[in-house]
């Protein structure tokens, strides 16, 4: 009885999670300037996820740095397929030594 409950309440726990979201379906990532988009968006998105959630998913001692920015963009990266994760990491390169 006690492992139910417990199983329950990290279940509860687990669905209050933040979660970052970024749509991918309308992309074509064999296009650059479409894996660029999504980059883009990427970026928009970990900057949001983070100006609201900083406080639950950074440590204090890291809370003035960028290292939740940089997480959920790798997380959100890493989530992609062979072959448009490579073609992420090319627009992301791109994207970065242009600014």
């Amino acid at each position: 009885m006690m492992i139910a409950s417990l199983a329950l309440a990290l279940s509860a726990a687990a669905s209050d999670a933040p979660e970052l979201r970024v749509q991918v379906s309308d992309l074509d990532f064999s296009r650059p300037e479409q894996a660029r988009i999504f980059i883009q968006r990427v970026d928009a998105a970990a900057d949001a996820f983070c100006d609201q959630h900083r406080a639950v998913v950074t440590p204090p001692s890291l809370r003035g740095t960028k290292i939740c920015e940089a997480e959920m963009r790798r997380f959100a990266i890493n989530r992609l397929d062979g072959e448009r994760w490579t073609a992420a990491h090319r627009a992301a390169l791109e994207l970065r030594r242009a600014r």
